[in-house]
Order: structure tokens, then sequence, then C-alpha cells
């Protein structure tokens, strides 16, 4: 095997090991979101294993516990808070409680206006957000009119009140002078591409 070859299949190896890493470390990150599908068990109790959605408030049910409100941590601060409250409850001494995402609930932005694709854009599975440039890439980029120093960000509050993030996409694509923080958007967010004006 000559030496070019030998590089081209380390460096293949190499980013496949990174890509595994990358997704093993957002599974240990992921937090969970309303309507996830976690399943639940208790370790030698097998009457214990359920699955269960998180509701709308991001709660769940858990077995001899009832509702208990887990949305925004990861998985194993869900499992010790669990373990937790059963101690806590007196209904087991030291419960040995395993827990996974069985069903990651869909997460999508909205984008529209001048790009190629308007509509829904879907995120990663195990991502909380996704940055505005892979968004409106995924929406086939702008359009020759698309305004990219100006786009509209609508996003809701835990009120349910909105407010509007103007986002200068270009500064961000054209790496030129200052690095600029990739803006993330979150579930739910609405992505308004404006139309330059000449």
């Amino acid at each position: 095997m000559n030496a070019a070859l030998r590089i081209g299949f380390l460096l293949a190896a190499t980013a496949a090991i990174s890509v595994a890493a990358d997704s093993g470390s957002a599974k240990l990150r992921y937090r969970l979101f309303p309507r996830d599908l976690i399943r639940l068990s208790v370790q030698g109790e097998p009457d214990m294993s359920v699955d269960r959605r998180l509701d709308g408030l991001g709660e769940i049910s858990v077995p001899l516990l009832g509702q208990i409100k887990v949305v925004g941590l990861t998985v194993s601060e869900m499992q010790a808070l669990i373990a937790k409250r059963y101690v806590d409850e007196e209904i087991y001494k030291r419960p040995e409680v395993v827990a996974s995402v069985v069903e990651y609930s869909p997460r999508e932005v909205s984008v529209l206006g001048q790009v190629g694709k308007q509509g829904k854009q879907s995120f990663p599975p195990e991502a909380a957000g996704i940055s505005i440039v892979d968004a409106i890439t995924s929406a086939g980029g702008f359009t020759r009119i698309g305004k990219s120093d100006g786009v509209r960000v609508t996003r809701k509050d835990e009120r349910g009140d909105e407010k509007t993030i103007v986002v200068n996409v270009e500064k961000m694509i054209d790496g030129k002078g200052v690095v600029f923080e990739p803006f993330t958007l979150q579930p739910g967010d609405v992505v308004f591409v404006p139309e330059r004006v000449f």
C-alpha cells in the first residue's frame, strides 16, 4: 500500500472516530425536551420498566412517584433525580435507575422569505439547536435578492411573548475580519430572509 493511500485510510479512520466521539458526547450533553419518549427502569425490578413520553410541560409519569418535571435535564441528571425521589419517598433504599431516550421529539424551525426552498428544517436527532447558517443552507441558501445581512429571527419566550432578533448572517459566512459567534436557533424559531433593496 503506498503512502498516500495509507494517509487516506488514517484520515478516514480518524474522522470516523471523531464523529463517533462527537455523537457520544452529544448524547451525554443532550437536554430532555417535551414529547421525548423515555425508557425507564429500576435494576432488579422487572415490573418497573416502562416507556413514557414527556408531556407538553416537560413532565414524565414515573411509576410509584407520579409526575416529575425533567425538561432541560440530561439523562443522567434525570436518573439521579428519580433515584433520589425513590429514596426520599422511602420506596427503595439504593435504587439504580436506568433511563434512555427511545425517540427524540421532532424539533424544527421555519425558514421563509428569500431562500431556495421555504419550509421547515429539522434538527439532527440529538441536537437542542441548529446554527442559522446550517438552517439557511439546508433551505437552499439565499436567493440572489436575499438580504443576508438582515435576517430576522422570531422567537417565543416561556410566556409566549414574541421577540425579533436581526442577525447578520453574511458576516458569519464570509469569515473576514472579526470572528462572529454562530447564532443558534431554537425549536419553533421562524427565520425570515427579507428582500434586498437595490
